[in-house]
């Protein structure tokens, strides 16, 4: 062996002993890849799930694989398109060809040591260890952060409420979530580029005949057969919500094997491309009728007006007006109408024209205004009763000129859900089972954080074993942290602030699926 051989292993043992060192200490101190093993993050981070392609639509969604194992042979897997339908299941599947078409979970960075140098904010998707049961790499829980020390927080109709430790209900304010997390927090509801191939022939012998009976939308003298909405005329119009065919509630796909209730969501957006002939003369109003108010979006004489009433007294919540200037003819403009987290607003082609909050409600009249005028103690005692909340309610006017809407959809906000404690989601060894509400979510009694304390809840609220449910700390966070708090996640747990998605769920056959790396919001 020559010399320069001998030199040449040396150097590559040196350098491959280096890169270790440096890759060792990357993820020691700096960051660190985790796999999620479930949905409660769902649609954000996927565990393990099935990737499913309606043939219908094209419409395409992941929905949770865990159940699979669960299921008895004599048990068939019932398969939905929510955009036909979410009541009416499209076809069966046999649990066997649905189990070889399994993805393992998405892979994560996290930023460890994040914390150590800057506070943790809001909105924030953590990685920590699970306090009920901290021991072992699977205790490893990922979940958004909601709650922040020094402060009270209810969860209530879905949003989050926080006030100063010691302040009264009154002084209870709702937590916005900022654009670029609201956006990518958005779950769809509906979109009107999913239509069915062949409606009248919509069928499948395993499950009889699929009724079918149009998009949500309903309107006369309207052409809703296509992918684009089309009205020739320039009399005044409406197009109207069908909830019968589509309610607006927290249905998530990712959970159709895990069926259950679902509750009305008021928190929603409505989007399209919206092309007018006349764009000059073109009148466009949107009405939302939403606990026991209507939130109006106006577009007329070249200015937006956003307002809010009293819908059976007509009293003004309150209302803003600004300019807006919509394209020449021939040219679409994407509008989409927000109301969300208590706050209206206008977005045209990406830009936000108009923006309204109103925070003048405090957290009983909320209470009443969605659970259909019921006092606060009817609410404690029916908490997780999803038929006494306001659904909301649709009407899109237009008149001035005859228009076409492109890709009309309808998206929905995360809602944290009511729960009631037991035995189901607490570990026994950690102490006595607590029970009532779930934590945070009784208005008589918010939570309290104190010094150090977070707490931490799921993007999918129907299937999240979170910070409302998991009861006492494990006996080594007590002995060791002095921690015996219930429900929350002590700062000396937290991990890491999740970053990026590097390592999407692997299509079957661990083939990478590159289309989906993404940063986490």
């Amino acid at each position: 062996m020559t010399q320069t051989a001998e030199t040449n292993i040396v150097d590559t043992l040196q350098s491959l002993t280096i890169a270790f060192a440096l890759a060792m200490a990357v993820r020691s101190f700096v960051t660190e890849g985790f796999v999620i093993p479930t949905g409660s993050m769902a649609p954000t981070l996927l565990g393990a799930h099935v990737q499913f392609a309606s043939p219908q639509t094209g419409y395409a969604y992941p929905f949770d694989a865990g159940p699979l194992a669960e299921t008895n042979l004599n048990d068939v897997p019932r398969i939905y398109d929510p955009m036909l339908s979410t009541t009416q299941a499209l076809f069966t599947a046999s649990p066997k060809d649905l189990a070889r078409q399994v993805r393992h979970g998405d892979r994560v960075l996290v930023l460890k040591y994040l914390y150590a140098f800057f506070e943790p904010k809001r909105w924030d998707v953590v990685v920590f260890k699970n306090p009920p049961d901290p021991v072992g790499d699977y205790q490893n829980y990922i979940k958004r952060l909601v709650g922040l020390p020094n402060e009270q927080l209810l969860l209530l109709d879905g949003d989050v409420w926080t006030a100063p430790l010691g302040a009264p209900l009154s002084d209870f304010k709702v937590q916005r979530k900022p654009e670029y997390v609201q956006r990518a927090v958005w779950q769809p509801v509906h979109d009107s580029d999913f239509i069915p191939i062949d409606p009248k022939t919509l069928a499948t012998s395993s499950l009889g005949r699929f009724l079918f009976q149009g998009p949500p939308w309903v309107g006369e003298g309207w052409d809703l057969s296509g992918r684009a909405y089309r009205r020739d005329s320039a009399a005044p119009t409406t197009l109207a919500w069908d909830w019968r065919r589509m309610p607006i509630d927290d249905f998530c796909a990712y959970n159709i094997l895990r069926p259950g209730i679902e509750y009305p969501v008021s928190d929603i957006r409505v989007a399209a491309a919206i092309e007018a002939d006349d764009p000059a003369t073109l009148q466009c109003e949107l009405e939302l009728a939403a606990r026991s108010h209507l939130f109006v979006w106006m577009i007329k004489d070249g200015s937006v007006t956003l307002s809010a009433r009293q819908a059976e007294t007509g009293d003004l919540l309150g209302s803003v007006t600004q300019p807006i200037e919509l394209p020449p003819a021939g040219r679409a403009c994407d509008l989409e109408f927000w109301h969300v987290d208590q706050t209206m607003s206008l977005w045209l082609n990406g830009r936000e024209i108009a923006h309204f909050e109103y925070d003048n409600w405090t957290p009983e009249e909320r209470a009443r205004f969605s659970r259909r005028g019921l006092t606060v103690k009817q609410i404690r005692d029916r908490p997780v009763d999803h038929t006494s909340v306001t659904p909301p309610a649709l009407e899109w006017r237009f008149r001035g000129s005859p228009l076409t809407l492109h890709r009309v959809r309808v998206d929905r906000d995360l809602y944290y859900r009511p729960d009631i404690l037991g035995p189901t989601n607490q570990l026994a060894s950690n102490g006595p089972i607590l029970q009532g509400l779930a934590f945070a979510t009784d208005i008589d009694h918010p939570a309290q954080l104190k010094d150090d304390q977070f707490l931490m809840l799921g993007d999918n609220s129907a299937a999240s074993r979170d910070g409302r449910l998991w009861g006492r700390p494990h006996p080594i966070v007590t002995k060791q942290l002095g921690e015996s708090d219930p429900f929350i996640v002590p700062r000396d747990l937290l991990l890491g602030k999740a970053w990026c998605v590097y390592f999407p769920s692997p299509l079957p056959g661990y083939v990478p699926d590159f289309g989906s790396l993404r940063f986490i919001r």
